[in-house]
C-alpha cells in the first residue's frame, strides 16, 4: 500500500500503530469548527456530515453526486468513521460486489484508522471521539502532526523475520489479534524441549518468547482469540510418554505475554487438562468470532484419541470443556474447525479407510457444538492416506491434514465454507521420487451439502514440482488465500520455498503463486524435516505465516531448522477504494473517483 499525500491527506499503510476500542474520554468533546467554504462543493453542507460520522477536514473534498451514493438513513448506522471514508466504502463495495452494502463491516474503523492515521482536524490526527446528541464530537486531545504520526507508527512489517531462538524449532501455529493487527502470537515445537509461545505487538516484526507455565509441555501449537481481542487460548500436548500425551488448554489476557489467567477461575491452576487417557495427538482450536453467530466466543478443540475423533467445546472462555467421542465414524487424523454465519459448526478430518478408500469427511453440528448430526459427508476422495514420501522429505514424511475457514464477509461467496488439504497426484509409490505432492482446495456453497474443488497452482508441472503443508485464511473481504511449500526452485525437489496464492472468486480460480522467501532451504537433515504443518493469519489486509525455515544463517553453517515469520499486505475489502490515488500519488481527482 502506497502513500497518499496531497491537499492534507495521507493513506497510511501496515503500520506498527496501536489499537483498541474507541475511547469515552473525560475530555472534553468540542464542537469542530467546520468551514463551508473549504468545501469543494457550495450545495453541500458540511456541516450536517457530523451527524453521518465523526468530522475530518477530508469531507471537504466531497460533492453532492459523492453523497448521493449513502443512504437516507445513513444516520442511523452509527460506526464511527468520516463521511468521506463511508462514500468509498459504498462506491467499493457496489463495484466489487454488485449490490448496496447494509452494515458496514466490523473491521471498517480499524481499516479507516490504518489507512489515515485518525481524525484530521486543522492538520492534526485525533484518535478520541464521542456521540452526543445524534452527532459525532471529535476530543480534541493528544493531536499529533502527519510528521509525529510517521515518525511514531514506524514501518510497515513486510518480508521475513527469524522466530525461534537458538536453532531447533519446526511446526507453528499463529493468530492475529481480531480488533488490533499489531498483536500476534504463535506457537512452536521448541527450541528444546516443549512447546513455545510468542508473542508481538508490532505486527510480527519482532518477538519475545515465553513458556507455558506448570511445565511437561510437548508440542503441537494451536491459537485463536476472542472476537473482542480480549482473550487468547491455546492448546498443546502435555505429559508425553510410552502411551501418548494429554491434551491442554491455556488462556491470555495479555496478547500471549502470559499464559496464567485461568488462575482468576481457579487460584494456583493455570490450564485445563482435557484428557489423561495419553493417546491424544493433533490438536486444532478455533474460536466462533463471527458478530451475530448465537454461539459468538464458543471455543471449539479437535484432536484424536488413538485415531478416535474427539470434540470439545467451552462457553465460558475456556475454564470448562465438554467433550465428544465419534467413535461411530471413520477414524482420521489431521482435524480442523471452522464455523459459519449462524454459528454452524464444520468439523473436517482426513479418515482413515485404506489408501484406496481415504477421504476428506466433515461432520456438521447446527447447535454450536452441543449435539452432531449422524455420519459423515465425503468433502473429496484422496489418493494417499496419513501421510507419503517425497525427496525433500522422504524422513518424517508429508503429513496429509485439513485448514478450513469461512467467507465472513456480504460478498457474492458470503457464507462459504472452505477446507485445503495435502495429498498425491497418484497413488503412492514406494519410491519418493515417484511421488508428488499438491494442493488441493474444497469449497462449499450450501452449508456443506455439496463440494467441488479446486487447485490452487499450476497442474501443468505438478510431475516436477512438489507442494505441501499447505494453511488457508478467508480475509474480510473475502479473498482465499493458500500458503504451502513449493521446490519449484529446486529441479531435484530437494530444497523448499513458501509461496502465497488468493482467490478471488471463491475458490474456483487462482493468482500465480508468488515466492514469499527470499533464500530457499535445503532438505534438513534432522529426522522431524519440516515438522507436520505451518500457519497462516489474515487481518485487515494484514498477513502473517509461520513456517519452518533451514536456510543457512551467516552466523552457522548447514541446518539452521528455526520457525520464521512472513508478513505481506494483502489488501482488504478497503483496498480499492483509493487505488488510483496509491499508484500515482494524486489527489485531485479524487472526488471523481468515488462517484
Amino acid at each position: 500500500m502506497r502513500g497518499l499525500r496531497a491537499a492534507g491527506w495521507r493513506a497510511v499503510g501496515w503500520r506498527a500503530v496501536a489499537f483498541g476500542c474507541i475511547l469515552l474520554s473525560a475530555g472534553v468533546a468540542q464542537a469542530q469548527q467546520i468551514h463551508q467554504e473549504r468545501g469543494v462543493d457550495a450545495r453541500v453542507d458540511y456541516g450536517s456530515l457530523t451527524k453521518i460520522g465523526p468530522w475530518d477536514d477530508r469531507n471537504y473534498e466531497l460533492t453532492q453526486d459523492d453523497l448521493a451514493i449513502l443512504p437516507e438513513d445513513e444516520h442511523r448506522l452509527t460506526d464511527p468513521v468520516p463521511a468521506f471514508f463511508r462514500v468509498g466504502i459504498r462506491k467499493h463495495w457496489r463495484e466489487k460486489r454488485g449490490r448496496e452494502l447494509k452494515i458496514y463491516p466490523r473491521s471498517a474503523l480499524q481499516s479507516f484508522r490504518l489507512m489515515f492515521g485518525g481524525y484530521l482536524i486543522e492538520g492534526k490526527l485525533y484518535r478520541k471521539v464521542t456521540r452526543e446528541d445524534g452527532r459525532f464530537r471529535i476530543i480534541l486531545e493528544d493531536g499529533v502532526t502527519q510528521e509525529d504520526f510517521d515518525t511514531h507508527a514506524g514501518k510497515a512489517f513486510a518480508g521475513e523475520v527469524r522466530v525461534t531462538s537458538p536453532e531447533g524449532a519446526a511446526e507453528s501455529a499463529i493468530k492475529i489479534n481480531p480488533v488490533n493487527p499489531n498483536l500476534v502470537i504463535a506457537g512452536s515445537n521448541g527450541p528444546g524441549g516443549g512447546q513455545k509461545m510468542h508473542w508481538s505487538d508490532d505486527a510480527g516484526a519482532t518477538w519475545t518468547e515465553v513458556d507455558l507455565p506448570l511445565g511437561g509441555t510437548c508440542c503441537d501449537p494451536t491459537i485463536d482469540f476472542k472476537s473482542d481481542g480480549s482473550l487468547a487460548h491455546t492448546s498443546t500436548l502435555g505429559d508425553c510418554g510410552f502411551g501418548g500425551c494429554s491434551i491442554w488448554t491455556y488462556r491470555s489476557s495479555d496478547n500471549g505475554q502470559t499464559w496464567t489467567d485461568l488462575e482468576n477461575e481457579t487460584p494456583g491452576d493455570t490450564r485445563r487438562e482435557l484428557t489423561s487417557a495419553g493417546d491424544s495427538d493433533k490438536e486444532f482450536i478455533h474460536s466462533d468470532k463471527f458478530a451475530t453467530s448465537p454461539h459468538r466466543d464458543n471455543v471449539y478443540l479437535t484432536w484424536h484419541d488413538g485415531n478416535v475423533m474427539q470434540f470439545a467445546r467451552t462457553t465460558d472462555d475456556g475454564n470448562n470443556w465438554s467433550i465428544q467421542t465419534f467413535s461411530s465414524d471413520p477414524q482420521g487424523i489431521g482435524s480442523d474447525i471452522t464455523t459459519d454465519k449462524d454459528g454452524d459448526v464444520y468439523y473436517f478430518w482426513p479418515s482413515l479407510e485404506g489408501a484406496t478408500g481415504s477421504r476428506i469427511v466433515l461432520k456438521k453440528s447446527t447447535d454450536g457444538g452441543a449435539t452432531f448430526g449422524t455420519g459423515v459427508t465425503t468433502v473429496a476422495s484422496l489418493n494417499d492416506e496419513f501421510d507419503f514420501a517425497i525427496p525433500v522429505m522422504e524422513t518424517r514424511l508429508v503429513f496429509i491434514y485439513v485448514s478450513a475457514d469461512t467467507d465472513y464477509s456480504d460478498g457474492p461467496f458470503g457464507n462459504s465454507i472452505y477446507a485445503a488439504w495435502t495429498d498425491t497426484t497418484a497413488p503412492e509409490s514406494g519410491i519418493p521420487a515417484n511421488n508428488h505432492a499438491r494442493i488441493q482446495v474444497g469449497y462449499s456453497r450450501d452449508g456443506g451439502d455439496t463440494w467441488k474443488t479446486s487447485t490452487p497452482h499450476s497442474i501443468a508441472d505438478q510431475e516436477e514440482v512438489d507442494r505441501f503443508h499447505q494453511w488457508l485464511a478467508v480475509d474480510e473481504g473475502g479473498n482465499v488465500h493458500v500458503v504451502f511449500y513449493d521446490t519449484s526452485q529446486d529441479p531435484t525437489r530437494q530444497s523448499v520455498d513458501f509461496y502465497h496464492t488468493v482467490s478471488e472468486d471463491g475458490a474456483v480460480t487462482w493468482s500465480p503463486p508468488e515466492r514469499l522467501t527470499t533464500v530457499s532451504s535445503g532438505n534438513p537433515d534432522d529426522s522431524f524435516e519440516w515438522g507436520d504443518y505451518n500457519g497462516l493469519d489474515v487481518v485487515m489486509g494484514q498477513a502473517l505465516a509461520v513456517y519452518t525455515d533451514n536456510r543457512s544463517e551467516t552466523t552457522r553453517g548447514g541446518d539452521s531448522l528455526d520457525i520464521y515469520a512472513i508478513g505481506k499486505e494483502v489488501g482488504d475489502v478497503f483496498t480499492g477504494i483509493f487505488a488510483d490515488s496509491f499508484e500515482t500519488g494524486d489527489t485531485s481527482r479524487w472526488s471523481e473517483t468515488i462517484q
